[in-house]
């Protein structure tokens, strides 16, 4: 009788330890399924940040390119119009000088009558007109007034020996001063700097 109990108590031993081991491996399976389905989540999760980061991140370094690049592209306008401004002021210097050095030639009284006349044409008016010219070219100026007159006999024009403040050329102004010519050099070079410009800067 005391040995089928034992047989008893031993069977229902081995059934609870079946039923634990089953429970256990059931318990173990979902604990995977758990731990499966929260590495998945959180894998989501961090492949989602990590996407925004990265997304971040490419915008950042965009940015930093295209400022680099609107900024190469400053610079590089910025010393390509200061090589075009040297360039254009030493050319417009170089004009200048040669203009003055017109002083040099035996027909520069000429060279003065011509311009005078063209200020002359240019005022457009039979009211009496002054002509100034240059400290340095005073003594010409009788020779000038003479040449003029001959050339235009219905001109009405006088000397104004005040100089004018210019390095060659001449002003022819109206008597009353409302109305004037500028033919010195200054003013000729200057409006010739577009043509120099137009001229120049395809070499560049």
């Amino acid at each position: 009788m005391k040995e089928v109990s034992n047989e008893k108590i031993s069977n229902l031993r081995d059934i609870i330890l079946d039923r634990a081991d089953s429970e256990k491996k059931i318990n173990m399976a979902q604990g995977r399924r758990e731990a499966d389905d929260w590495l998945a989540h959180e894998t989501e999760k961090l492949q989602r940040e990590t996407n925004l980061i990265l997304q971040d991140a490419r915008k950042r370094a965009e940015d930093i390119r295209r400022r680099q690049i609107l900024s190469a592209e400053r610079e590089k306008s910025t010393e390509t119009l200061r090589l075009q401004n040297r360039i254009l002021s030493d050319s417009m210097g170089r004009l200048q000088d040669k203009l003055v050095h017109l002083r040099d030639r035996a027909d520069y009284s000429d060279i003065l009558t011509g311009m005078c006349i063209d200020a002359v044409e240019s005022l457009g008016t039979k009211t009496p007109l002054k002509l100034r010219l240059s400290a340095v070219d005073l003594a010409l100026s009788v020779e000038v007034i003479t040449k003029t007159l001959a050339l235009n006999h219905e001109l009405a024009l006088t000397f104004d020996p005040d100089p004018a403040p210019i390095l060659g050329g001449c002003w022819v102004a109206t008597a009353d001063g409302h109305r004037q010519v500028n033919m010195d050099w200054q003013s000729i070079t200057q409006e010739m700097a577009d043509s120099l410009a137009e001229r120049l800067l395809p070499l560049l």
